[in-house]
């Protein structure tokens, strides 16, 4: 479970990794990471400890890449 101010870190350097990779995406509360066919997002909960991943796609297998391609993010910004 991620400290309060570690958590905020994450946050940050996952929309430092995802603006060097060019993403379209929405940094306001988080990151949303957009694309033509669906989205993922990364955000500190404001109530709890805890990174809140969420997911959208138009296909399951599509689901799958986005969710794999956040969570990705996600690792390489709590290194």
């Amino acid at each position: 479970m991620p400290s309060e101010e570690k958590k905020f870190a994450t946050v940050k350097k996952a929309i430092e990794i995802c603006r060097q990779r060019g993403y379209e995406m929405v940094d306001v509360d988080g990151v949303r990471v957009i694309f033509p066919d669906g989205w993922g997002l990364i955000r500190a909960s404001n109530t709890q400890p805890i990174l809140v991943l969420r997911y959208e796609a138009k296909t399951e297998p599509r689901l799958k890449e986005i969710q794999k391609l956040i969570e990705g993010v996600l690792e390489e910004a709590q290194k």
